[in-house]
């Protein structure tokens, strides 16, 4: 069909319901798009009368090749705007006419190169699998369909991969969609790639000089670069409609961009910044006059060529004076801003609050390296978004909210005169931005530098064709610490940060000027006395050739501008606007964990007539979300598994019924057992004794064995309630007891038994666990003896929220300068909360208690703490006397009255068994390992502090991952669950009062007796406590990582002489209460000694 020439026409449009039912199509329906062509040929000549005729698409790659094959017609380029001769267009026309096989001829012509492949090294090589995700029923066929054609394009092959990552379908506008593959998983266990992209302002300065430009664009670059053969399995996706691996290089893993980027700098050669500019998919060919054009365009192309790369010929434009690229208008004249990226500000509606500014705002500030005085002019602006700070940010700077503000309330009397101005000045200076010139290495440079108390601010020029043309504009804040720098410092601060830093290609190896309002900084290279910090900035500054000059201030306001505005975080414009860079951008958003402001989406959105709602392109936000708020794990889909809420649980196989049938079949000894199981009769004692040992107490157990889909189980009751325990295969024994031991904070023996027992058997489990714990070299050497003193006093509880105890808990300082823990526990169910905080003040107390325990679990009748300052303050005593809350204390010196202490001791422990690496980073591992702690059974209530909390049982990640404690799928009303709920935790109060009163009988005696000290014996191996630590080292280890030898004991006295195993050091001289037998330790493994202060500290410079 042709469309007439006229700008205003109609075209008649054939609808016919083929189907047997009425159709209505609504008002403003589209029914058609048209589109202009990118070249048109004649398929009569070359297809047969049973070929589909013309008005059917072909739908395969092979059809495709059918039609380009059978046409003899050239392709046509679009060269209108191009001021080209006729003369020369026809030239041009054959010569990439002759180079036709470097463009694609449609969507499935992609082009192929095997000279740089995509590898994917993993840091951990354990295979996952996660499971398909559901998509709608109506997307199947288009599902179906993209897969094939993507399988006939070979991109993408069947597979039987280990590896398996789900599929998020997105939807397109027109309705078509795009499948992206959710690499999160694989992404967060590969090796990331150092190779880096190139600096997009460094790059347009090869473009001196240049006249004539062309611009290309690859068609789909991934899907033309091979991906290594033996990472291929790596890359596999499920779909409910088959299970794949990649060919070439998907989109979403995580170093795609360098591979490609590395793929297209080795394709050009040494063509790259002398006749082409090369930033992922997008190339740009330059010159300055229109013959060396045509070369080196040819040349280009024939490097695409022999790569096998193709391009697409609708998004590469030839020949032009002035084209766009990455953003940017490129012509002679230089680098611009794009008009259709500013255009929408000549419209923009004045800000109503602080919101509509922000998006103003966010988006104007994407060009400010532009204009001259932004943040100046600016300034106003930015003054209104004072108070207004973005949610769940911490203020790491230390300054106080005193009053924020709500961004969606009105400006009113707020919004002045001043910032009229200011805005209509910035949409001004916006619209007409100022040209930055190219950089021309063989001229000299002029630098202008300034400082204040609000920043940096640095502007390069360059004189061209008698003029001083702006090569880029540059400024940043302060740290604050360089906010106490006097005024010569920061001057000489701005100066060493332009050259050395922000500028340095430029200036490195250049004459320059530098221009400064600041004269004593003129004297810094000859006669100015320097401190330290001085000597080192004129020695990073001494490989640099320029000469000082002052000038007064008023005469310097470009630099000065840049250096007063207010610096917040950047937020960089990175939204795109046409179809496929938006499904791009949030395909990297889903894949790759992107944060894109949303002041500067929402800007460019309502900018250009995109007014929608949110409408989540996955089920993956409110999946999260209703993992985060559900009462009951069965709320959960199931079709939704997280591995990432405890360290270490990733480690564990994702497995299901069929894949535990299968491994217990290759277990000898279950394999028998479950033979013998399914024959209905149990053996009798003779047969018995001839099966093997772990066979003989598998069948003692005869009666609480059952089968259930093909996998064996052990049936037991836990206070009347049946339970089902998975006999696990001996290949996975030690794998669980790492997973519920080294990453639940290395509980002791009760802890970590209970743990195993409530999902798992086999025979000897309580021997593998105690020796498993007593053999931990973490416990060994962090995890100290309790200690036995004076008489105790017991303190009685009978319900939760009764009494809820607090204490803080000092560390030394992690590496963002947490070094205290407010532990609140509830004296009853022994749940614990723990909140890392900076400082001990009263105010931070109150607002712990309120934020983290109050509004979470309900307010206390009783609040125990001991004497210190932060606890009985003023603002406590009021808060409690406003709340109606009972405030008790512990004598003075006597950390036993709370029992908040025994929890220390526990956390510590946990925390003490980190890596060393880790211990830098404590704050993080706080809440995980406290909400290991509140998961497991406490030997003092007989159960779980989440239990009698909730009434109910965690769901841990070892009981997705092994696919435990599946929903039973019986319903309930509302009624039905709190009334048995209700009776669940009646009886479980009950019988924790009854286990509590027991064990603190039982402790108070065990508490009061004396503790006698076994003999060491001569060669015994024994560690030597870290008698050296002192102050804030809670989470070291408590002994040393050099194992000794007894050499000889001391006249019958508890004191030993001890040397080093390995004979390699001094004797030393111990008491019995240094020691610790130890041995099973080896000591040939060298372990880093323990952390100290010092350590922290340099840890934390660096």
């Amino acid at each position: 069909m042709t469309a007439p020439s006229k700008a205003s026409f109609k075209l008649p449009i054939l609808v016919k319901n083929e189907s047997a039912h009425t159709i209505r199509i609504p008002a403003g329906q589209t029914v058609a798009e048209l589109y202009a062509p990118l070249s048109v040929c004649s398929l009569a000549s070359g297809l047969s009368s049973n070929t589909r005729t013309s008005s059917q698409s072909p739908k395969s790659v092979a059809e495709f090749d059918n039609i380009r094959t059978t046409t003899d017609s050239p392709l046509k380029f679009d060269l209108t705007d191009t001021p080209l001769s006729e003369e020369w267009r026809q030239r041009i026309m054959e010569k990439l006419n002759s180079m036709s096989d470097v463009f694609a001829m449609h969507d499935l012509d992609y082009g192929h190169t095997t000279a740089v492949k995509h590898h994917i090294r993993l840091s951990d090589a354990t295979p996952f699998k996660q499971r398909p995700r559901p998509i709608h029923p109506s997307d199947y066929e288009a599902v179906r369909q993209h897969l094939k054609e993507l399988c006939e394009a070979n991109v993408i092959r069947e597979s039987e991969s280990p590896f398996a990552s789900p599929i998020v379908v997105v939807k397109k506008k027109n309705g078509a969609i795009r499948l992206c593959v959710d690499y999160r998983k694989l992404n967060n266990q590969t090796i990331k790639d150092a190779y880096a992209l190139p600096n997009i302002e460094e790059a347009f300065s090869a473009l001196t000089g240049s006249k004539w430009f062309s611009v290309m664009d690859l068609k789909s670059g991934y899907y033309q670069v091979e991906v290594e053969e033996s990472d291929k399995h790596k890359t596999a996706f499920v779909t409910p409609v088959g299970f794949w691996e990649f060919n070439r290089m998907p989109q979403g893993v995580t170093n795609a961009p360098s591979t490609f980027q590395r793929v297209m700098e080795k394709c050009m050669g040494s063509l790259n910044l002398k006749e082409v500019l090369v930033f992922l998919d997008d190339l740009i060919v330059f010159s300055s006059s229109l013959e060396e054009h045509e070369e080196r365009l040819m040349r280009v192309l024939s490097k695409l060529r022999e790569f096998g790369l193709k391009l697409s010929p609708d998004k590469c434009h030839f020949f032009r004076k002035s084209v766009k690229y990455l953003g940017h208008i490129v012509s002679e004249k230089g680098v611009e801003t794009d008009p259709e990226k500013i255009a929408a500000l000549t419209t923009w509606p004045k800000p109503r609050n602080i919101k509509e500014l922000k998006s103003f705002l966010g988006f104007a500030g994407y060009y400010r390296r532009f204009i001259k005085d932004y943040s100046k002019i600016a300034r106003p602006l930015n003054d209104l978004t004072a108070g207004c700070y973005p949610p769940r940010r911490s203020n790491r700077a230390g300054t106080k909210h005193s009053s924020i503000i709500d961004p969606r309330r009105p400006f009113a009397d707020k919004w002045t005169a001043n910032c009229d101005e200011s805005f209509n000045t910035l949409i001004h200076k916006l619209t007409t931005a100022p040209v930055l010139g190219f950089a021309d290495a063989k001229q000299p440079y002029i630098l202008h530098t300034d400082a204040s108390i609000h920043g940096l601010g640095a502007a390069l020029y360059q004189e061209q064709d008698g003029h001083l043309r702006v090569i880029a504009f540059a400024s940043r804040g302060l740290s604050n610490c360089e906010k106490r720098y006097p005024t010569h410092k920061l001057e000489f601060l701005a100066l060493k940060w332009a050259v050395t830093d922000k500028f340095f290609d430029y200036l490195y190896g250049a004459k320059f000027t530098v221009v400064t309002d600041n004269n004593p900084l003129t004297y810094v290279l000859t006669s100015a006395k320097l401190d330290a910090a001085g000597h080192r900035w004129l020695a990073a500054l001494a490989t640099f050739d320029f000469r000082i000059q002052y000038r007064a201030g008023k005469s310097n306001q470009d630099a000065d501008g840049l250096s007063r505005r207010p610096h917040v975080q950047d937020e960089m414009d990175n939204s795109a606007k046409d179809e496929d860079d938006r499904i791009d951008r949030f395909m990297s958003d889903i894949t790759q964990n992107v944060t894109v402001s949303p002041e500067v989406v929402r800007a460019i959105c309502q900018r250009h007539i995109v007014h929608s709602e949110f409408q989540p392109q996955s089920e993956l936000p409110f999946l999260g979300f209703i993992e985060c708020v559900a009462i009951d794990a069965n709320a959960i889909p199931p079709d939704y598994s997280r591995t990432d809420i405890l360290p270490g649980s990733c480690t564990l196989p994702q497995m299901s019924q069929r894949d535990w049938a299968l491994e217990q079949k290759k277990d000898p000894s279950i394999s028998r057992v479950v033979t013998l199981l399914m024959g209905g009769r149990r053996p009798p004692h003779r047969t018995q004794q001839k099966e093997d040992r772990e066979v003989q107490l598998m069948l003692r157990l005869w009666d609480q064995l059952v089968m259930r889909d093909e996998v064996l189980y052990r049936k037991r009751l836990l206070n009347g309630v049946p339970s089902f325990q998975l006999v696990l295969p001996r290949t996975f024994r030690n794998e669980a007891l790492d997973s519920l031991h080294d990453c639940m904070g290395h509980m002791g023996v009760d802890r970590t038994t209970d743990l195993v027992r409530a999902r798992f058997y086999w025979p000897r489990m309580l021997t593998d666990i105690n020796n498993k714990i007593h053999t931990c070299e973490r416990c060994i050497r962090q995890k100290a003896r309790a200690e036995h003193s004076a008489p105790l006093v017991n303190i009685c509880t009978s319900r939760p929220l009764e009494l809820v105890c607090m204490d803080y808990l000092s560390l030394e300082s992690d590496e963002k300068g947490s070094k205290n823990i407010l532990v609140i526990t509830d004296h009853f169910t022994k749940y614990a909360v723990a909140v890392p905080t900076v400082d001990q003040k009263a105010k931070t107390v109150a607002k712990a208690l309120w934020n983290n325990f109050f509004i979470h679990y309900g307010l206390p009748e009783r609040l125990h703490s001991d004497q210190g300052r932060d606890f009985e303050s003023t603002l406590i005593r009021e808060l409690c006397n406003l709340l109606g809350i009972k405030k008790t204390r512990t004598t003075p010196y006597h950390p036993r009255g709370n029992p908040v202490e025994r929890f220390n001791r526990t956390l510590l422990a946990m925390l003490g068994t980190l890596q060393e690496e880790d211990k830098l980073r404590w704050r993080d591992f706080v809440q995980p390992l406290v909400h290991a702690y509140n998961c497991t059974k406490n030997d003092t209530t007989g159960y779980s502090p989440y239990q009698l909390m909730f009434g109910r049982q965690p769901n841990l990640p070892i009981d997705i991952a092994f696919g435990l404690n599946k929903p039973t799928g019986r319903g309930e009303t509302h009624s039905q669950y709190v009334k048995g709920l209700r009776d669940s935790l009646t009886e479980s109060y009950k019988i924790a009062i009854e286990h509590s009163e027991k064990t603190a009988s039982y402790n108070k005696q065990r508490f009061d007796n004396k503790v006698r000290e076994s003999k060491l014996e001569v060669g015994d191996r024994v560690l030597v406590k870290n008698v050296g630590l002192r102050g804030k080292h809670k989470i070291s280890n408590r002994w040393t990582n050099t194992v000794y030898k007894v050499i000889k004991q001391m006249d019958n006295l508890p004191v030993y002489v001890v040397a080093p195993f390995d004979d390699v050091g001094p004797e030393r001289v111990l008491h019995r209460d240094l020691l610790l037998p130890c041995g099973f330790l080896s000591v040939a493994k060298e372990q880093p000694e323990p952390i100290t202060q010092t350590q922290t500290r340099k840890s934390k410079r660096l």
